[in-house]
């Protein structure tokens, strides 16, 4: 089966200036790019795709993301369009009166944003009790890193005031120290998980439910926005089983890269050598996740330098690390020996540190670490001069760019305007040769490829203010850093991320020309088409 796509811009990507007048798709490879009339001379009666003035680009690549959470959360209470406690109690309420009778079940709700909500704090175990003194109730902030329980789910999970915070971790305490139902960061989270599911531990909020039909609702929002190569970006034993399952039924309508989480026991590889090398079902594992810290927004990325004082946190410290330096160096020499790729969850400057230096050392011991390609994983404060070891390591930033959005008020407030108008440093990256690709962490955000582009270029919060202006790149730089960069991160630039023959065939057509449209109207582009091996997954 041939397609011959023409009449339309065509953005290969190899180089802004390109203007092909066709590309000619045959059985999932990209078979010539080129003159219409030579191209329609060398195929044989192909399907042809008028594009009608509209653009064909390569689709969108994940650099770090979570799929199959991404799905799972749909099963739980939205909080997301919460803005009072009120609120959120009232999203719970209507959750249980839906349910039968005598159900008393965990209830469990995600994407609360405290910075959204007009008291302006995380709910308390005061506030979830008003939904049920029977039936446990988690809300999940948005950043999926700190939580809040009922009294319920405090007492199942054994937390008193006699209670210590665990390394990496804390929770949240009244004035008699009894706690008051916050938990930060999953050292502490995993009580109140393990009081959900005792055999499931950390992340088995996620872990229940059909994972099938997790991931064909996600798939379907992923392919929606374009995205055709998608991330796993922290399984647990049970996900990676789960994704396998799903592989081997050839339930995948995208490829989808898995890395498992250090500190929940990484799956031996042998039970999964199927999925090591190159994709089966779409399907592979791609090396592994280590989590150093946790998120700014939340004022538990851990620092170099203290937070700002904000109401309610008038004495800030610098937050902590996940994991301490030796645990960290430990994990990386023995996974470093599988010779696969390592990605380091790092918001805070004191974490990218700690990657750093871990990097450095493992990397001059054995060199394979380097030659995989190790990513740091949002990126968010880090320095100019860490930069520029990154760019001596070889080592990507994949920049959370959306986060100047969504929270770059809540950065200037935590920050201050020094360090918060630089968070998500995309400009200063690039300028030092740091490799960069865009992310949107679904399901902290939505897998919307264009919004991150917007975001990168015009670095405009969501309340309307500019937030550092400086570290705005090109309309250019950010297509590359979701196209040919972040296909270059998996190391697949060979066969993905551009347009040009040999290449596999996976396309979007967009609504418009981004490269032509003005900055401020880039999430205005619609995806109407996309394609995956040939085959079109996904139309308007």
């Amino acid at each position: 089966m041939q397609t011959l796509y023409h009449s339309g811009r065509i953005l290969t990507m190899v180089d802004r200036d390109d203007a092909p007048e066709a590309v000619l798709v045959e059985d999932g490879l990209i078979t010539g790019v080129g003159a219409l009339a030579d191209l329609r001379e060398r195929a044989d009666e192909p399907a042809e795709v008028d594009l009608a003035g509209r653009t064909l680009m390569p689709s969108f690549v994940d650099s770090h993301g979570h799929l199959l959470a991404h799905g799972r959360l749909a099963a739980l209470v939205d909080l997301e369009g919460a803005r009072s406690i009120d609120e959120v109690v009232a999203a719970f309420r209507e959750r249980l009166a839906a349910r039968d009778a005598g159900d008393y079940s965990p209830l469990i709700g995600a994407k609360y944003d405290p910075t959204q909500l007009a008291e302006g704090r995380h709910p308390t175990r005061e506030d979830l009790d008003r939904v049920s003194t029977e039936v446990p109730v988690l809300a999940m902030h948005r950043s999926m890193h700190v939580g809040a329980a009922n009294s319920v789910l405090v007492e199942a999970a054994g937390i008193t005031a006699e209670t210590p915070d665990p390394e990496g971790g804390r929770f949240g305490r009244r004035d008699d120290g009894s706690p008051d139902g916050f938990a930060e960061e999953h050292a502490a989270l995993g009580a109140l998980f393990a009081a959900i599911d005792p055999e499931g531990g950390a992340g088995s909020i996620l872990g229940g439910g059909d994972a099938s039909a997790a991931l064909r609702l996600a798939a379907e929002d992923y392919l929606r926005h374009g995205i055709t190569t998608a991330q796993e970006g922290a399984a647990s034993p049970d996900a990676v089983t789960d994704l396998a399952e799903a592989a081997r039924a050839g339930e995948l309508p995208l490829d989808l890269v898995v890395y498992p989480v250090a500190a929940w026991g990484a799956p031996a590889r042998e039970q999964f050598a199927e999925f090591t090398g190159d994709y089966a079902g779409r399907l592979r594992l791609g090396g592994y996740k280590l989590i150093l810290d946790g998120s700014p927004q939340a004022r538990s990325a851990w620092m170099s330098e203290p937070y700002d004082p904000v109401p309610g946190d008038e004495h800030p410290g610098c937050a902590y690390p996940a994991h301490s330096d030796e645990q960290v160096l430990a994990w990386t020499r023995e996974l470093a020996g599988d010779g696969v790729q390592l990605i380091a969850h790092c918001n805070g400057d004191a974490a990218a540190q700690q990657w750093i230096d871990t990097v450095t050392q493992v990397g001059a011991e054995n060199p394979t670490l380097l030659a995989e390609r190790p990513v740091m994983i949002h990126a968010q404060t880090v320095r100019d001069d860490q930069l520029e070891t990154m760019a001596r390591l070889g080592m990507i930033a994949s920049i959370f760019s959306v986060h100047t959005y969504f929270w770059g008020d809540a950065h200037l407030r935590n920050f201050g305007p020094r360090r918060g108008r630089r968070v998500s440093p995309a400009r200063s990256a690039l300028d030092r040769g740091v490799r960069v690709t865009l992310h949107q962490d679904s399901p902290v955000t939505p897998p919307d490829m264009l919004l991150s582009v917007w975001a990168a270029v015009n670095r405009i919060s969501r309340e309307g203010t500019p937030v550092g202006p400086e570290e705005r790149i090109s309309t250019w730089e950010a297509l590359r850093a979701v196209t040919t960069d972040a296909a270059y991160q998996y190391g697949e630039e060979q066969t993905k991320g551009q347009i040009r023959e040999g290449m596999r065939a996976d396309l979007v057509i967009l609504s418009a020309d981004p490269l032509a449209t003005d900055p401020q109207n880039l999430r205005g582009i619609e995806v109407l088409t996309t394609v995956k091996d040939g085959e079109v997954v996904y139309s308007a």
